[in-house]
């Protein structure tokens, strides 16, 4: 056998600063998801998400919802924190708008959601699990072989002058009850009320997600 030798090859590599470089890569992941389930779509059928009276000004619900899941799939949790995006010309250009809206703009879309729109969305929610369950490799959801179910009342202290529903808890903590359902790995349901009864949504929870 003739020796095999290593010969330069006709690649140039080199090293530079990228200043361009996104911490936020993983959102073309969610991105590519929400493209593929059609949520943008799904939302703007959501008549009652949208409390402007003019549709052509402003943020759509859309550009709202998307926003609040692009801060929550980042590690962030506050409404600065949505905004905080701006900051990152990348992930702007793959939202598909000029500017991300300031954290005043989510606060009083939050503000203006109601129980029929809170609903909707819930709603919208189950759709989303039943796509997954769907359409992901079995392997991806099960547990030894087995669909989990799991319920859980998770304590969220709050910090701050006024929370509705707040109050002491078991362990002298200022905080709401999150109470929420888990079908796999997917969060299918949740309810936030104030600490007290940690099933009360339990067997109601169950009910509306029956079906999965």
């Amino acid at each position: 056998m003739a020796a095999i030798n290593k010969r330069d090859t006709r690649l140039k590599l080199e090293f530079v600063a990228n200043k361009d470089q996104s911490i936020h890569a993983g959102l073309v992941l969610v991105e590519a998801m929400a493209l593929r389930f059609g949520l943008c779509k799904k939302i703007r059928q959501i008549s009652c998400l949208d409390p402007r009276r003019d549709n052509r000004r402003g943020y759509g619900p859309e550009a709202i919802i998307g926003q609040l899941i692009y801060a929550l799939c980042t590690g962030n949790g506050c409404l600065s924190d949505s905004e905080a995006l701006n900051k990152d010309r990348l992930a702007v250009e793959l939202f598909g708008v000029k500017k991300f809206a300031n954290q005043s703009q989510v606060g009083q879309w939050l503000r203006d959601q109601s129980e029929e729109s809170i609903a909707a969305l819930r709603k919208l929610l189950r759709e989303f699990v039943e796509w997954v369950i769907a359409n992901a490799r079995p392997n991806r959801l099960l547990h030894a072989g087995k669909l989990e179910v799991f319920f859980d009342d998770t304590q969220l202290e709050v910090y701050g002058k006024n929370f509705e529903g707040a109050r002491i808890n078991y362990n002298d903590d200022c905080a709401l009850s999150w109470q929420t359902l888990w079908v796999g790995p997917l969060l299918v349901d949740s309810h936030l009320e104030s600490p007290g009864n940690p099933t009360s949504q339990l067997l109601p929870m169950l009910d509306r997600n029956r079906y999965l």
